[in-house]
């Protein structure tokens, strides 16, 4: 059964739309094949943390330490930079443009929420041909707290206009959506990522593997 169809949409960037995997080769050529996932595990938990703290940080501050204490013995500045450049190259999922094409013709109004700069954001989209299918790119910056604090979730609302009750968040993280949940957002996500909802956080109001099935929920009545 549908949902009716939402006015207004948040969208979570990295692993959401964007996939981290091209990353790995870097991490193979550094001698840390699997440091991918650790990395940026790491790099969520340091920026909640500080967050949790009352200190604020930028992504690439938290990312770039993140990365070196993976292994400083051969981690150092000239990686960080190689892991923003290939930041700076990421490739949506296959079904992310038509996903979102597909929200956008029926008038959903879609705005994405990313931990990292809007700029580069903006470029990403730019770079994968989809920039005009959304309104607006908000980031953790513009607050200065990361998700899942509240406040990035209620400047996303204020940025579309709306209530959070009538508002979505998409993401493939469940943390996330209960950041979302706890300013009243609706929550949508996608599977493809953990397998598993967290229990924990408690259960999202629709449920996909992708894109396109979170897609297909919300506009089908």
């Amino acid at each position: 059964m549908g949902v009716g169809v939402p006015k207004a949409v948040v969208l979570d960037v990295n692993e959401t739309l964007f996939s981290l995997e091209s990353l790995d080769a870097l991490f193979a050529d550094w001698g840390v094949p699997d440091g991918r996932d650790l990395w940026f595990a790491r790099t969520l938990r340091n920026g909640f943390a500080l967050t949790g703290a009352g200190t604020y940080r930028t992504f690439p501050d938290v990312a770039g330490s993140a990365l070196i204490s993976l292994a400083p013995e051969r981690l150092g500045d000239e990686q960080v930079r190689e892991l923003f450049d290939a930041f700076g190259q990421l490739t949506p999922h296959p079904e992310v443009a038509d996903a979102l094409a597909r929200a956008r013709s029926v008038g959903i109004d879609m705005v994405t929420l990313s931990v990292g700069n809007a700029s580069n954001v903006e470029r990403l989209f730019q770079r994968a041909g989809i920039a005009d299918l959304v309104t607006r790119h908000l980031s953790c910056e513009d607050v200065r707290r990361w998700k899942p604090a509240p406040e990035p979730y209620l400047h996303a609302c204020r940025a579309l206009d709306t209530d959070p009750a009538a508002t979505w968040m998409v993401a493939a993280h469940a943390w996330d959506l209960a950041g979302a949940r706890s300013v009243g957002m609706k929550t949508a996500w996608l599977s493809r990522l953990e397998g598993d909802f967290d229990a924990n956080f408690g259960a999202p109001d629709v449920s996909g593997r992708d894109m396109g099935d979170i897609i297909n929920r919300l506009v089908v009545d």
